[in-house]
């Protein structure tokens, strides 16, 4: 989340009385002309950054609107997007919610690069497929023991793993928003708030 902000004391006290009371509402529409423009640009680096991202993802940036008795505008990630982008942005380790992180190995994957909904239902809806952590190894000889996952049997005996289960995704840092909204907002707003007062000047009450 970034809070686009601006210390605009010195700059109200350049502006005559009659300017001064016009200044919060050019505030408010300048900082919300400023958080559109750093949503729009973090939309277009996203897929700069991320490995196809979902379109799910690229609508999950929004504005919190600034009005003039609340001079803030919030750009941020809703709440399940943030969930799992937050990894992207500081890097770390991510465990899963529920008991693991489903990972596909033999499984088509869609154009994101990701399992398709329902698949893992599917694969467990067939007689040959069945989900655990088989005794034995990966190999014959004692070594690697098997991870736990959804497995098929095929028909020789072995077993074929489809999906693994994993306890953790470790994540190097992708993402940087918050340096990139920073930048974009500090370009850009000095010319929305010049643009703005000019309009709520011209608009005032005389």
């Amino acid at each position: 989340m970034l809070n686009v902000t601006s210390n605009i004391d010195q700059f109200a006290r350049s502006l005559s009385d009659a300017a001064q009371n016009q200044l919060p509402f050019a505030l408010a529409l300048a900082l919300n002309d400023t958080a559109n423009d750093v949503k729009l640009d973090e939309e277009r680096r996203l897929p700069a950054q991320l490995d196809r991202p979902t379109p799910f993802t690229r609508r999950g940036l929004f504005v919190q609107r600034a009005s003039k008795r609340r001079p803030i505008a919030v750009i941020a990630f809703k709440t399940i997007q943030a969930r799992y982008l937050e990894k992207l942005a500081t890097g770390g380790v991510r465990r899963p919610r529920g008991r693991a992180l489903l990972v596909p190995v033999n499984q088509r994957r869609n154009q994101y690069g990701n399992m398709t909904r329902g698949t893992v239902a599917r694969l467990l809806a067939k007689k040959d497929v069945f989900s655990g952590a088989p005794g034995g190894s990966t190999n014959g000889s004692g070594q690697g023991r098997r991870t736990g996952g959804i497995y098929q049997r095929l028909r020789n005996g072995r077993l074929r793993l489809l999906v693994a289960y994993a306890d953790r995704a470790t994540y190097e840092k992708q993402l940087t928003f918050r340096r990139d909204a920073r930048r974009q907002a500090e370009r850009v707003l000095p010319a929305h708030l010049a643009r703005r007062l000019a309009q709520a000047w011209e608009s005032r009450r005389r």
